[in-house]
């Protein structure tokens, strides 16, 4: 069995914490950088049916409503 002394067990377990904890926080920037959007008024859907507010992934003038499914259609401010 591997002997260690107090203050080697406890910089062995303060050194995986710390491992785990930068693990952690890379996963976490990679998954803010995959899921962000960008919010703008191209991306900006409402549902006339169901009063539903929804952003899409692509610039497109027509979609359907993830709550009740119809189609909806951007208005653009001009």
């Amino acid at each position: 069995m591997i002997e260690l002394d107090q203050r080697s067990a406890i910089l062995f377990y303060m050194i995986i914490w710390l491992i785990v904890i930068v693990v952690l926080w890379i996963r976490e920037m990679f998954r803010v950088n995959k899921f962000n959007w960008e919010l703008s008024n191209t991306k900006l859907f409402h549902c006339d049916r169901c009063h539903h507010t929804f952003l899409t992934k692509d610039g497109a003038n027509l979609t359907r409503c993830p709550n009740c499914n119809s189609i909806c259609i951007a208005k653009r401010k001009s």
